[in-house]
Parts: C-alpha cells; sequence; structure tokens
C-alpha cells in the first residue's frame, strides 16, 4: 500500500511539474497530408513568441488557444482541438509528442526570416470568371512594380483578358495613386483617361484602419493548399466587403517581397497582389465571391516599358 501511494505521489508531482513548465501552452507542429505533432516545452508563450517574431500572439493567446506552427504560418487556434487539428492536417490516432523540438532549426530549414527584400518587379499572370449579366472569362496578366507603387497591364493582356470584347481599340492600363489610368488608342488618336478605385476587400482609408479590420473581420477558414507547383501552403480566409457580400481569399507568406512599415497592401489589378499583417507579407493568390473568382496562375519576376507621348486626356 505505501509503494502504491508514493507511485501516485510520484505521478501527481510529475504531472504538477509539467504543468508549471507549460502552464495552458499548447504547441501544434503541423504539415498538410501527415498531421500535427504536439511540442512540449518549457518555454512560455511570450519566449515562443519572441523566437517566431511574433509578439501579437502573446497578447492574442488565450486559455483555449492552441499556438500553431504550420511552416512559416504562425498562428492561435482558437476554433479546434488538437485532436481535430490533427485529422484537419491528415493525421491519424493521437497527435505525437515532441520534447526535442528546435523551432529556431525549424525555422532556419523553412528558411522563415532568410527575406531578401528586392521587392523586383512581378510579372503576375491571372485566371478569372466572371458569371452573371455581364459575364465573362479570361486569362491575362500585369506587372505590380513595388518600388515605384504602381501596377501595368499592356494592351495584349487586356485584350487577352476580354477577347472579343475589347475590339479594335489599343488600351494600356496604369494603377497608382489611387486611380486607374487607362492609354487608348482608337481610329489612329490616342486619348487618356483617369478614373479613381476602390477595392473589394476594403474601402480605401489608412493602412492601420484597413489592416486592423482585416485582423478583426476576415477570420482563416482551416482550409489550406499548396501553392502554384511549390511546397509553399496557402491558407483560405472568409469575410465580407464594404457591401456585405462574402468573399473568400488565399493568401500565402513570401520572403521576397516586404511592404514598407506601416504600409497594408500593394493590390495590383482585380485585387491580386501582396498585403502585410503584424509585419509580415502575404501574396494574394485568389479570391472569390458570389459570381466571381480571380485566382493568379503564375508569377516570375518582369520588366515592362510604356511611353505615353502624345495622349490627350479627356
Amino acid at each position: 500500500m505505501k509503494r502504491i501511494i508514493v507511485l501516485v505521489t510520484l505521478m501527481i508531482s510529475l504531472t504538477t511539474c509539467l504543468q508549471a513548465q507549460k502552464g495552458n501552452l499548447i504547441i501544434a507542429q503541423c504539415e498538410t497530408g501527415t498531421g500535427c505533432k504536439e511540442i512540449i516545452t518549457q518555454l512560455n508563450i511570450k519566449e515562443i513568441a519572441q523566437q517566431l517574431k511574433r509578439p501579437d500572439l502573446a497578447t492574442a493567446f488565450t486559455e483555449k488557444s492552441i499556438l500553431v506552427i504550420e511552416n512559416c504560418d504562425f498562428r492561435n487556434e482558437n476554433k479546434f482541438t488538437l485532436v481535430q487539428l490533427h485529422t484537419r492536417f491528415g493525421g491519424t490516432g493521437t497527435p505525437k509528442k515532441i520534447t526535442d523540438f528546435d523551432i529556431e532549426k525549424y525555422l532556419k530549414e523553412k528558411h522563415c526570416f532568410s527575406m531578401d527584400c528586392s521587392n523586383t518587379t512581378k510579372k503576375i499572370s491571372f485566371y478569372i470568371n466572371a458569371r452573371g449579366e455581364d459575364a465573362f472569362s479570361g486569362n491575362g496578366y500585369f506587372y505590380l512594380n513595388l518600388r515605384a507603387g504602381e501596377a501595368y497591364m499592356p494592351n495584349e493582356a487586356f485584350h487577352q483578358v476580354y477577347g472579343s470584347e475589347a475590339g479594335n481599340i489599343v488600351v494600356d492600363q496604369f494603377l497608382r495613386n489611387g486611380k486607374m489610368e487607362q492609354y487608348m488608342i482608337s481610329e489612329g488618336k490616342k486619348y487618356r483617361h483617369s478614373m479613381p478605385i476602390g477595392t473589394n476587400i476594403s474601402a480605401i482609408r489608412t493602412d492601420a484602419m484597413n489592416e486592423k479590420r482585416f485582423k478583426e473581420e476576415f477570420k482563416k477558414t482551416g482550409n489550406t493548399r499548396k501553392h502554384l507547383n511549390t511546397n509553399r501552403i496557402e491558407t483560405e480566409h472568409a469575410g465580407k466587403d464594404d457591401e456585405g457580400a462574402m468573399i473568400r481569399f488565399w493568401t500565402v507568406r513570401v520572403q521576397n517581397v516586404c511592404l514598407p512599415k506601416g504600409k497594408f497592401d500593394a493590390f495590383g489589378f482585380y485585387n491580386l497582389g501582396y498585403i502585410s499583417v503584424d509585419g509580415i507579407t502575404y501574396l494574394v493568390t485568389e479570391i472569390s465571391g458570389s459570381g466571381f473568382q480571380m485566382k493568379i496562375t503564375g508569377i516570375t519576376d518582369g520588366s515592362y516599358n510604356f511611353k505615353p507621348t502624345g495622349y490627350q486626356s479627356y
């Protein structure tokens, strides 16, 4: 009997010790197709958040939160349990526990912070499908010049998107300074037209307001997928636009683009481009809703040259 009491006492002491080391912190390292592993560590949430360079994770952490580490995507999960997460990521059985997980080594192997921030001009190929009264679909491309703060769609891409509806008019388009500028040639005459633009995700307010609204209203759905033909993982979000319509979009973290501090978005045509959340830059790869879908089909470095000589404003 004394031995049993001693064993029970030891078990209680050990459990209490582990709980004291971890507190309420549960860390899940997840991989699509294999499930999740529970990381056992003596570090607290503030120390982990510091290693991940995401102090906001510690601020928003609650007793019901699970800190999810998925490649270079880190988030607090409050919707699912550890077992449910394990299943959603393709795992079976009980999540394995890891006591020797080296977070710094993991981040280095995943190249999470090896950013060159070159911000080179990107050539973004896309597919668009609009349904309803003004239905059309097509493939096209545009250039996103992050350094100049503009996006450019050449005439060739414009005709690819709109097909026969484009007619015989030559149209080169720019997005910059909150406006769309169109350079058109019709019947031998050159015209320039400028008009203000908005976005589906957020109205043009301050960057701080737009980021705050994004974080509060656009939630991750738990759905993930591979980014194009790479092993990088895209994440789906859902929320409502300014008119109250539901929209879904996909993002993937990037290492070769860094938006300036305080800058929330750098969109190109059809709101495809980049956003920055908590200082981390993501590529918006798809936006869809009732009656429309815009999706990136390829992205490379590129360059363009357009001379607006001889165009008259109207």
